[in-house]
């Protein structure tokens, strides 16, 4: 039976691994609250004694439109903290949620010019300003796991498409390791077939990639930014939207659009972006610095992720959501809908040809990989000393 990793992480999900995600919350929520946690007491000692003697005579300012509380937000915050730490106080960031600093577009075309903003970007944003290549990592149903998503991005087909970016649109990737959520839908009336979606009209970002996955779904894509969904929704100018659950429960969405489909139809990597010209005016520690503090807090926001998409969903569930995995039948038609995207004109057109076999082969992520994860050496260390007791 074809699920969502999402649902079917749901299902597995044990006593012991709700337990673990429960504390995980309480440890990100007194984080929230203190701006400490207890895996970098160290470093936040630092950081709080050396902010108090100097003063940071590099402030980047860092704009994005999710709200505070949310996971990204929680994200940002570690990432201040990291940097100043890291720097000694030298560096730090001045966070902007809720798009009080401007919309993702506007933020990326004064970087462009060569102001000084950090803001998320995905594939479906770099195609829109003419990164067409990089665009197909927005595509639908392309990779089957978080795995795969971070094999392609790590690669050397995407870091060689990053070194284009900012060489021909002025925009520096700081870091690429943010996994920013699976995307579901979430809609006034239930979609139970693929027949559904036909002339639902649904909110998507303005960009090509996300507004012609929804056409070949058969729905009417919407142009709206985030913060005009809910009177869209109650003006009925819009029928549907998606997002990863943390943000579609933290807009409170389901208020007037209660159906949530978990079609987990795009594995959300979010990259840190900078001005190019910002970027050169660092010095090269300065930069390793900048660099090696977001990765970091990547890393702390994809545990934070995984545990507010359980969280959020039974947030949602409580407060009247109707939630419902796709049958077999609409998942595998979605997935037979979306191969016509990769083949659309409109983007064939601007991409380079070969472009969806290449990143198919570079996404592969071969069995090695997984004997040789973390948890699999944990488990052959554990087995052997196990056989030693024995013994």
């Amino acid at each position: 039976m074809i699920i969502t990793a999402f649902a079917a992480g749901l299902r597995r999900l044990s006593a012991h691994a709700l337990t673990l995600t429960i504390c995980t919350l309480a440890l990100i929520t007194t984080s929230a609250c203190s701006g400490d946690n207890s895996a970098s007491q160290s470093t936040t000692t630092q950081a709080q004694t050396t902010t108090t003697k100097v003063t940071p005579s590099i402030v980047l300012k860092v704009g994005y439109e999710n709200k505070p509380g949310e996971p990204f937000d929680i994200g940002m915050k570690r990432w201040k903290q990291e940097l100043e730490a890291r720097s000694g106080g030298t560096m730090s960031l001045e966070l902007y949620p809720n798009s009080a600093l401007g919309t993702k577009n506007d933020l990326i075309n004064r970087m462009r010019s060569g102001e000084n903003v950090v803001t998320l970007a995905d594939g479906a944003a770099y195609y829109n300003f003419g990164a067409y290549d990089m665009g197909i990592t927005f595509g639908p149903f392309l990779f089957k796991s978080w795995d795969e998503a971070f094999r392609l991005l790590n690669g050397k087909w995407y870091q060689g498409e990053s070194e284009k970016l900012a060489q021909n649109q002025g925009v520096r990737i700081i870091s690429s390791n943010w996994a920013y959520g699976l995307r579901h839908i979430l809609s006034k009336k239930p979609i139970t077939k693929v027949e559904d979606l036909k002339g639902m009209r649904i909110r998507v970002p303005g960009n090509p990639i996300q507004s012609n996955t929804f056409k070949v779904f058969g729905a009417t894509p919407v142009n709206l930014e985030l913060n005009q969904v809910n009177a869209a929704l109650q003006n009925n100018e819009v029928d549907a939207l998606e997002n990863p659950i943390p943000t579609l429960q933290a807009g409170g969405f389901h208020k007037y659009a209660p159906y949530l489909l978990l079609s987990g139809h795009v594995y959300t990597i979010t990259n840190l972006i900078m001005s190019e010209q910002v970027w050169k005016r660092l010095s090269p520690s300065q930069q390793q610095m900048l660099r090696e503090s977001c990765d970091r807090a990547a890393q702390f926001t994809n545990v934070v992720q995984a545990a507010f998409e359980y969280s959020s969903l039974q947030k949602m569930i409580a407060e009247g959501a109707k939630v419902s995995e796709p049958s077999p039948e609409l998942l595998t038609a979605m997935i037979s809908r979306t191969r016509s995207f990769y083949t659309l004109p409109e983007l064939q057109s601007k991409w380079t040809p070969g472009l969806y076999y290449k990143v198919l082969r570079d996404k592969s992520v071969p069995i090695s990989y997984y004997s040789n994860s973390p948890h699999q050496k944990r488990m052959r260390a554990l087995r052997q000393e196990l056989a030693q007791k024995q013994n």
